[in-house]
Order: C-alpha cells, then sequence, then structure tokens
C-alpha cells in the first residue's frame, strides 16, 4: 500500500467521507457487477452496491488490512446482496432448481459464460438462475479475475470448498444455457471467457 493510500486508509477509519471515497473508487465496477448478479435488473444491483458501501463506510473502523480492501469490499458486499436474496426466497419470488451432482470439470470449462457477442444478457440471466453458493466463486472467479484463496476468504470456506463450487456452477451454467441460447460451441469446444469481456456487457 502506498503512502497516499495507507493516510486514506487512516483518515477513513476516522470518517473522513472523501478519504473512503477515493479508496473505494477503484473497486467500484466490480462491486457493481457483483451486486448486479443478485438483482433484478442494474437499478436494483447499483441500490445493492449503494447499500453495500454505506455499510462499508460505516463500518471501516473494523478494516484492519489483514486482507486487501477488495477482498473486504467484496465480503461487505456478499452480506448485503445474501440477505437480499434471502429476502426474495423468502417472499416466493425467485425459485431454484435443484443442483445435479457433476463430475469435475477442466479450468476450460469456464468458457462457455460468454461465448458469443450479444449473449450477455442471457449469461446474466443464467448466472442469475444459479443458487448463491454457486453464483459467487463464478462471478468473482471467472469474471472478476479473484483468487481461490481471496473467495474463500469472502465466502469463509475451504479453498477446496471453492473449486467444487465451482466446477459444479460451471456444469450448470453450460446447460442452463444451452437451453436458452441457440448459438453455443460444439460440444467439447470451449469458447474462451475473458473478464474484459464481461465488463463490456454493461
Amino acid at each position: 500500500m502506498s503512502a497516499l493510500d495507507e493516510e486514506l486508509l487512516q483518515r477513513a477509519r476516522r470518517g473522513d467521507a472523501a478519504a473512503f471515497e477515493l479508496l473505494i473508487k477503484p473497486h467500484l465496477p466490480s462491486l457493481r457487477r457483483f451486486a448486479f448478479s443478485f438483482a433484478r435488473g442494474w437499478d436494483d444491483g447499483d441500490d445493492l452496491a449503494q447499500e453495500a458501501l454505506i455499510k462499508a463506510f460505516r463500518t471501516f473502523s473494523s478494516f484492519e488490512a489483514r486482507s486487501s480492501l477488495s477482498t473486504w469490499l467484496y465480503t461487505v458486499t456478499r452480506n448485503v446482496c445474501h440477505d437480499y436474496y434471502r429476502g426474495r426466497l423468502a417472499q416466493g419470488r425467485r425459485r431454484e432448481d435443484p443442483l445435479e451432482d457433476v463430475h469435475e470439470d477442466q479450468r476450460d470449462s469456464q468458457s462457455t459464460l460468454l461465448g458469443a457477442k450479444g449473449e450477455s444478457e442471457a449469461l446474466w440471466e443464467a448466472v442469475k438462475s444459479l443458487e448463491a453458493e454457486f453464483r459467487v466463486p463464478l462471478v468473482l472467479f471467472d469474471i472478476e479475475g479473484l483468487s481461490y484463496e481471496q473467495i474463500a476468504s469472502i465466502e469463509r470456506v475451504p479453498v477446496g470448498t471453492v473449486r467444487s463450487r465451482l466446477s459444479r456452477a460451471r456444469s450448470k451454467l453450460k446447460e442452463i444455457l444451452a437451453e436458452r441460447i441457440s448459438y453455443l460451441p460444439n460440444p467439447g469446444t470451449s469458447a474462451a471467457v475473458t473478464s474484459s469481456h464481461a465488463r463490456k456487457s454493461r
């Protein structure tokens, strides 16, 4: 962390809103996409991200830099999104599809995520249809580029659990996309997914 960031960190811990805003600014696009993966639309996603940032500011004095700032912000956002998600389930607004047991997928399988241009809307709808425990690692790893270790810290589970959930999420996502999208790579073919493509989708 640079001297400037350290100064901003100390000021933000003392309740300096301007310092906090400067610290979080580089992370806003990623947090917004992450919140959107739990929301019904971008407006709802922005509301969730805003709620998470307000919570982060109010509790920032508790941030001890044991993890990176981005990991901490994702953790706060994840908690806010999970509360929202559980609320929607309780109100009967969402129906989950049971996940089938699948074999471990090779790393290249993350590729069906963003196979063709113009399918970003269908992709996000497919991602949102996953259960939260599978959606989180998929979005954070395949779209935002976090490491297994960072995701394990956010989810408070072992790294092995992250790997398993990610594999199952990718396999389930393939099934959903195969049903919803007419254009998909031929069986056995992997279309490379990149976070840059995901970021261009919004």
